[in-house]
C-alpha cells in the first residue's frame, strides 16, 4: 500500500486494528430509525425533493468557475438482473474524447465508466462532469457516467445490479466507441463508490449472488474510490461518534432517509454482510482477487474509518492500493455546491488519474 502525503494523512496499522479501538463500543441493539417508521411515498417525496435542490445546485456549480463540458450524448441500456427487468431502464451520460466525436480513430481508447454519488437516493451522471472532463482531457478516455435507478423506489439490491449490467452493456459497445476492452477503469463517488466495488464483486463471482452472466466475464483494470460507505453493520451512531468532529459529519436527518430508502425492507445491522451491501468486509478469496484500488477519503467523514481499515486489510493481502486522506475535509469534499471547486479538488483529481495511468501502462 502506498499513500502519498501531501494534502493527506499515512494509514497507521498499528493504531487501526478495528473501529471499535477508535469509536464508542458497539451497541447491543440497533438504533430505531424514525424515518422506517414513514410510508415509502413520504420517504420518496423527501428524496424528490433532495433531487431537484441536487440538481440545480450541480447545474450552478459546474457552470461555476472553469465551465464543465457537457456530455457528447447518451446512451440507454437494458435492466437483465434486477427483479424490475425492461429495456432501457438505466441510462449513461458519455463523453467522448475530441478527435473520437469527429471520426473514429484506428487507435483503442480506454474508458472509465463512472457511478454518481447522492446515497442511493438522489443524484445524476451529469454530477462528476469535472471528473469526467479531467479523464477524457488527461488519458484520451471515452467516459460513461451511469444513471442507475435510485431508492426509495428501487432499494438495494438494485442500484448494484443497475450498475452491473451497465458494464456488461457498455463493454458490449467497445467497437462503437473504439474502447480496448483490457483498459476499463470503474470509479465512484460515495454510493457510487460502494457501487463501483459492488459491481465488480458481482462480475468476479455472478455465482454467489445468483446472477446469470455469459462467460468470458470482463477484466476490470482498478478501481478509483472517493469517501465510499463499506461497512453497514456498523452502527452510523458509532461511525458518527469514531469521527473527530461528529459535528461535522453528514446529519442524522439525511442518513436516516438514506438507510430507510435504501434498506428495504429493513435488514438487522448485524445481517447486513452481503459483499454487494458491505464490501469492505466482503470475504478473503475475493479480496485476493481485487484489481488496484485508488481510495481518497475525508477527516471529517464518519465514513473514514471504515475506508482505513479497508485500506489496512487490503495493505495485509498485498494488494495495490493508494489511499489519499483530506485533512480538515468533509464527505464530499469536492462538490462545495454550488461555489467553485476548491483548488484541492484538481490536485486530487490529478492523482487519481495518475494511478490509473500507471495501472493502464502495467497492462
Amino acid at each position: 500500500m502506498t499513500s502519498d502525503n501531501k494534502d493527506s494523512a499515512n494509514v497507521d496499522a498499528a493504531e487501526v486494528t478495528s473501529i471499535h479501538d477508535i469509536g464508542p463500543p458497539p451497541l447491543e441493539e440497533d438504533y430505531v430509525n424514525p424515518a422506517q417508521k414513514s410510508p415509502r411515498w413520504l420517504l420518496g417525496a423527501h428524496a424528490f425533493a433532495l433531487r431537484l435542490l441536487a440538481s440545480i445546485g450541480f447545474h450552478l456549480g459546474n457552470g461555476s468557475g472553469i465551465p464543465t463540458i457537457s456530455p457528447t450524448e447518451t446512451v440507454w441500456l437494458d435492466s437483465t438482473l434486477s427483479e424490475w427487468k425492461g429495456k432501457e431502464k438505466i441510462s449513461a451520460n458519455v463523453w467522448l474524447p475530441p478527435d473520437t466525436s469527429q471520426s473514429p480513430s484506428n487507435e483503442k481508447r480506454p474508458a472509465i465508466i463512472n457511478f454518481h454519488g447522492g446515497g442511493f437516493i438522489l443524484g445524476q451522471g451529469t454530477d462528476d462532469s469535472r471528473w469526467a472532463n479531467v479523464l477524457v482531457s488527461s488519458l484520451g478516455a471515452v467516459v460513461f457516467s451511469v444513471n442507475y435507478r435510485l431508492a426509495p423506489g428501487y432499494p438495494f439490491p438494485t442500484p448494484v445490479e443497475d450498475c452491473t449490467d451497465a458494464i456488461l452493456q457498455i463493454i458490449r459497445l467497445a467497437d462503437r466507441y473504439n474502447i480496448d476492452t483490457n483498459c476499463v477503469t470503474l470509479s465512484g463517488f460515495s454510493a457510487g463508490g460502494t457501487l463501483a466495488i459492488s459491481s465488480w464483486l458481482c462480475l468476479t463471482d455472478p455465482a454467489r449472488f445468483n446472477y446469470d452472466i455469459p462467460e468470458p466475464l470482463p477484466k476490470i483494470a482498478g478501481l478509483v474510490l472517493f469517501y465510499p460507505p463499506l461497512d453497514w453493520t456498523l452502527d452510523r451512531h458509532q461511525k458518527r461518534n469514531a469521527c473527530e468532529h461528529p459535528d461535522k459529519t453528514l446529519p442524522s436527518g439525511l442518513t436516516d432517509l438514506i438507510d430507510a430508502s435504501y434498506l428495504h425492507p429493513p435488514i438487522p445491522r448485524r445481517e447486513r454482510t452481503d459483499p454487494r451491501l458491505s464490501p469492505g468486509i466482503m470475504p478473503d478469496e475475493l479480496v485476493d482477487r481485487l484489481p488496484p484500488i485508488h481510495l481518497c477519503l475525508c477527516e471529517y467523514d464518519m465514513l473514514l474509518a471504515e475506508g482505513k481499515l479497508f485500506a489496512e486489510r487490503l495493505e495485509k493481502h498485498g494488494k495495490d492500493i493508494t489511499v489519499r486522506i483530506l485533512e480538515g475535509e468533509k464527505h464530499a469534499w469536492d462538490k462545495p455546491m454550488p461555489l467553485a471547486p476548491k483548488e484541492s479538488v484538481a490536485f486530487e483529481y490529478g492523482i487519481a488519474v495518475a494511478a490509473v495511468k500507471r495501472w493502464l501502462d502495467a497492462l
